[in-house]
């Protein structure tokens, strides 16, 4: 059997749980939205596959995601990857990373992280992957003209040396770049920044921020609905700012509304569960190594329904 055919039906094998429950988990079109939603995206992040071998957990629970979205109806229109698809830069995690993905049921999209590229991943990643930053629009006809429904920009940041120590950074060139793509997009349609680290500081003792984020904020502020998701940290929270993001709770259900007050935050961070290990959290304390973990339990992935009035952000953690 070749190996794609063995992760294949390993990852089916994992996701029949999850399907014969996935009754409880809302991931339809709202009652109320007859049409179905306008856009389905997937994110994805943080495998750490730390070599060519499919037969380590790091590989089967990425399969078991690509599975499970496989089995999504209707299908999601995109998925993202936030970065760190392999640990060490290992050129054979990468490549079977991508083979992996290669079974999901639509086009993907990613960002790099700090394990793409160390020590030897940069040039591996850009030819299986190209460029570790993106722009991308989704639009749909209506009327018989293409309007946008949601403008994608994946944002690089960057793991680099400085005065205090290595630190996430995007970079005056990438800020160049960013503000160049924004003043290509309408700031009256939603707006999603993929990065690998949080523009936000979330930890910094575990690096968990990007230096140089209060230097992008600004460039988001004309936009009225801005949703920046992140990797890295390894656990699904939401973050809000402004007052026009509202939220149901912790995390099962989020809504954005339109901030209609120019030059103002209207922001909602959002920290994307990994597919290889759970991060623990900062206030449990620093743990005696920092490395991925051997279980499924407290991984997963998430999906975005966007209707004709909300976001629906919903993660799927798994249980075992």
């Amino acid at each position: 059997m070749k190996r794609r055919d063995f992760l294949r039906r390993l990852g089916l094998g994992l996701a029949g749980a999850w399907a014969l429950g996935r009754v409880s988990w809302p991931v339809g079109a709202q009652a109320s939205d007859p049409e179905g939603p306008e856009l389905r995206l997937a994110f994805l992040g943080d495998a750490h596959l730390p070599d060519g071998d499919g037969r380590r957990p790091e590989a089967q629970t990425l399969a078991r995601a690509v599975a499970e979205l496989r089995l999504l109806k209707p299908a999601p229109r995109l998925v993202l990857f936030a970065g760190d698809l392999a640990h060490n830069g290992d050129p054979r995690a990468l490549a079977l990373g991508q083979e992996i993905l290669s079974d999901l049921p639509a086009p993907h999209l990613m960002v790099m992280g700090e394990g793409d590229g160390l020590p030897d991943g940069a040039a591996a990643w850009r030819r299986l992957a190209g460029e570790p930053w993106f722009s991308h629009l989704l639009q749909k006809t209506a009327n018989g003209k293409q309007e946008t429904v949601c403008q994608i920009l994946g944002l690089h940041t960057a793991w680099c040396p400085g005065p205090g120590g290595p630190a996430f950074r995007v970079g005056e060139a990438g800020r160049r770049w960013l503000a160049r793509e924004l003043a290509r997009l309408d700031p009256e349609a939603p707006l999603i920044i993929l990065s690998h680290a949080p523009l936000e500081p979330v930890y910094r003792p575990w690096h968990q921020w990007t230096v140089d984020g209060p230097e992008v904020m600004p460039l988001l502020a004309r936009f009225r609905q801005v949703l920046c998701l992140h990797g890295h940290t390894h656990s699904a929270v939401a973050r809000g700012q402004g007052s026009g993001v509202s939220k149901g709770n912790d995390f099962g259900e989020v809504f954005i509304t339109e901030n209609r007050k120019q030059e103002t935050e209207n922001r909602l961070h959002i920290s994307l569960p990994a597919t290889a290990w759970p991060g623990p959290q900062a206030l449990q304390g620093t743990p005696a190594r920092l490395g991925p973990g051997l279980g499924p339990v407290g991984c997963g992935w998430l999906l975005l329904t966007a209707g004709s009035t909300s976001l629906q952000l919903q993660p799927h953690i798994w249980q075992a």
